[in-house]
């Protein structure tokens, strides 16, 4: 697939998976996006460029931050910036907004910005060396960026299971793309090559119990998965979620089934 087709693959999956994008058993991205102001240890009169925002729970958490600032949220995805702005406008929060923008096109000039996040983002990106380095490029000299995406074992054993299942059904899915970036070494290494200074990652547990096997496929068709999933035969669909979820359910204790969750935390200085 060449890289127009590939794009236009991840907008039309997440456009898809937006408005369930927010549901209870994908709260890790809600739960970690409440970590990112402490890292950024803003003042609260910074602009922040929020990459990638997809529904905002970054930006959104951020805004709490910044009483005389302001958070830019893009994202390529209309569906999840409706999402995005839908939630902002029901909590009455002023002080972000929400711009349709692809972010290998990042439309703001060069030294911009005070700081720059982005959230389980970059991995998607064939060359992550050069999308970090324009991410960086709006950010003032002196000023931070922050990545945030999932340490090597999340959704471990679940994921395994997915893909087996995938594989057996006649689906050969691709390399986990996160695993470029899923360790304290690898994040570290990359910031360093993309031109950032005083790098550090911090690593953050945050699993939690499912209610249930149908917990883990709300998180598979409501997120990245899905567009794998839809790969499956239609005919042979409805069974291949009937054995996935039972594999799943074997996994099941008294106190439900285990989504193993990491997440890392990756700061440079330009």
């Amino acid at each position: 697939m060449d890289h127009q087709k590939m794009k236009e693959f991840f907008k039309g999956t997440f456009n898809a998976i937006a408005t369930g994008y927010d549901n209870p058993a994908m709260r890790f991205f809600s739960e970690s996006a409440d970590r990112v102001s402490s890292y950024l240890d803003l003042k609260g009169n910074e602009h922040v460029l929020d990459v990638a925002t997809g529904t905002g729970a970054v930006a959104l958490a951020i805004a709490g931050d910044l009483p005389e600032g302001h958070v830019t949220g893009i994202d390529f995805s209309k569906g999840m910036l409706s999402q995005a702005i839908r939630k902002k406008e029901a909590a009455g929060i002023c002080n972000a907004s929400f711009v349709e923008m692809d972010m290998q096109e990042i439309d703001f000039p060069d030294n911009y910005f005070d700081a720059a996040v982005n959230s389980f983002g970059l991995f998607f990106m064939e060359d992550m060396e050069r999308q970090l380095a324009h991410i960086a490029d709006k950010v003032k000299p002196g000023g931070k960026v922050l990545m945030s995406t999932f340490y090597d074992n999340s959704f471990t054993p679940l994921v395994d299971l997915f893909r087996d299942r995938l594989v057996a059904y006649g689906v050969q899915p691709p390399s986990l793309a996160w695993k470029r970036v899923a360790t304290e070494e690898q994040c570290i290494d990359f910031f360093q090559d993309s031109g950032l200074g005083r790098v550090s990652c911090d690593r953050v547990s945050c699993g939690y119990f499912l209610d249930s096997p149908l917990g883990w496929w709300d998180i598979v068709w409501n997120g990245g998965f899905r567009g794998l999933v839809n790969q499956v035969s239609p005919d042979r669909f409805e069974q291949f979620k009937t054995d996935h979820l039972f594999e799943v359910e074997q996994r099941a204790t008294d106190q439900g089934i285990w989504l193993e969750m990491g997440v890392l935390y990756t700061l440079g200085v330009k």
